[in-house]
């Protein structure tokens, strides 16, 4: 029996388990941005306390944290060195648009403390997400077969009826459910008991149907992706991948077609026309300011300051220093919206030249090779849960390269927000599978 202290402590740890992983509660309703942020911030306050009682980190994260600081001291100099001011870097505008990448990977920070259990913290991840999602999946499949609301179903230009959820954008609301769609599919993959492979088939489709409806083809693409990825690491048998990606493209059909999003597939192939002539303007703008800075870039935060007023403008004058060199945009107008690059690695090198996309890449070089050992390592598989977390990890780390391709989905905080914390979890399981080996 516990004592009245212990079960006391008990609960209070699961409280505080539950408040850190509750940012992944708030990924479908960015239209309502103060409940992410806040869940964000108590996120931080509990890493915080937790630092301090230990102060240290797990040493499987060290080497990633290191690079994660030399990334945000690089960014922050790179602010600075552009014109920008103190007050503008800490401001809600800033952190929200231009500058949301150091909102974005803050939780990677809380999530590689110690004092955790994180096989309890993936447990909480797993469960919100798959409740959440598909709860939101139902109501909107409803709404966009069978309501005249307007909640949370819009009617697009050329597009037709697309499903938002409570985010602005359906990239957004596009992104994470090709992350939580790769989640389903790796459990369902790895799971042995018979009924629970039918609750996570079941999830599958209905989360796939709303990633359809989202009708983001960039996200399509991360998925296909990373299902690929995710069935041959599963496999690693060329019979048994072809035979699973055979039959996992029949089974998909049939929600394509219910849901009607076909036309979209075709349309990724379709490079003359919409949304794929104006990425070609902005990257072909984008390209240039690198070629005048291509080792340091313009500065951070600077590319919406350059083309805020009209995309067609241009001047020159606004670039101080040595073209072909090194030149950073030191006019002192600030734009704060949620226009980009439309590219991750254009956007970086854009901004923060060859050296900002390098640092960026190799942190996510080191976070695939590190999750990539864990998951070839037997002694990490002692469970089938364990399979899950890395396996879902990596799947999220390919699909958030495959569609930065199309968005600047690297800084994008919706997305960002569940990757980050995912991919430290994972990581922490390897520390904690260490310990109990040592014990």
């Amino acid at each position: 029996m516990l004592s009245l202290k212990e079960r006391f402590i008990l609960i209070i740890k699961k409280i505080s388990y539950i408040l850190l992983i509750s940012p992944v509660l708030f990924l479908l309703v960015n239209k309502y941005p103060y409940f992410l942020i806040s869940s964000v911030l108590i996120s931080i306050l509990i890493g915080l306390i937790s630092f301090i009682k230990k102060r240290s980190i797990t040493s499987s994260h060290s080497e990633l944290i290191a690079i994660l600081i030399i990334i945000y001291v690089y960014f922050i100099l790179s602010y600075f060195v552009s014109g920008q001011s103190f007050s503008n870097l800490l401001s809600f505008q800033f952190l929200r648009f231009d500058g949301n990448f150091f909102f974005c990977y803050i939780l990677f920070f809380v999530f590689a403390l110690p004092a955790y259990n994180y096989k309890k913290l993936a447990n909480y991840y797993f469960q919100f997400i798959f409740i959440i999602f598909t709860a939101f999946s139902i109501f909107g499949i409803i709404e966009y077969f069978h309501s005249n609301l307007s909640l949370m179903v819009y009617t697009e230009p050329d597009v037709g009826k697309v499903y938002f959820a409570l985010n602005f954008a359906h990239n957004a609301t596009g992104s994470v459910y090709a992350m939580v769609c790769i989640f389903l599919l790796v459990f369902f993959l790895i799971e042995k008991e018979k009924r629970l492979k039918i609750l996570y088939a079941v999830l599958l489709i209905i989360n796939l149907a709303a990633l359809f409806l989202t009708k983001s083809r960039a996200n399509y693409l991360g998925f296909i992706a990373g299902s690929i990825i995710v069935i041959w690491l599963c496999y690693r048998s060329v019979k048994k991948f072809l035979l699973t990606i055979g039959i996992f493209i029949l089974g998909s059909i049939p929600v394509i077609y219910f849901t009607g999003v076909y036309h979209r597939f075709i349309q990724i192939f379709q490079f003359g026309e919409g949304t794929s002539v104006i990425r070609f303007f902005i990257w072909e703008k984008a390209w240039y300011l690198f070629s005048q800075s291509p080792l340091f870039g313009v500065g951070f935060g600077r590319f919406n300051d350059i083309f805020s007023i009209d995309w067609n403008l241009f001047d020159l004058g606004r670039l101080k220093g040595f073209p072909g060199f090194i030149v950073f945009y030191m006019k002192n107008n600030f734009y704060y919206n949620s226009g980009h690059v439309h590219n991750s690695y254009l956007q970086f090198l854009t901004e923060t030249g060859v050296i900002g996309l390098s640092l960026v890449m190799l942190f996510w070089f080191l976070c695939l090779v590190k999750l990539l050992n864990y998951y070839n390592n037997s002694e990490n598989l002692k469970n089938d849960f364990n399979k899950k977390v890395f396996l879902s990890a990596i799947g999220s780390i390919f699909i958030i390269l495959t569609i930065s391709f199309f968005e600047n989905y690297l800084s994008a905080t919706t997305v960002m927000i569940p990757v980050s914390i995912l991919v430290s979890l994972a990581v922490g399981f390897n520390f904690q599978d260490k310990l109990q080996i040592q014990s």
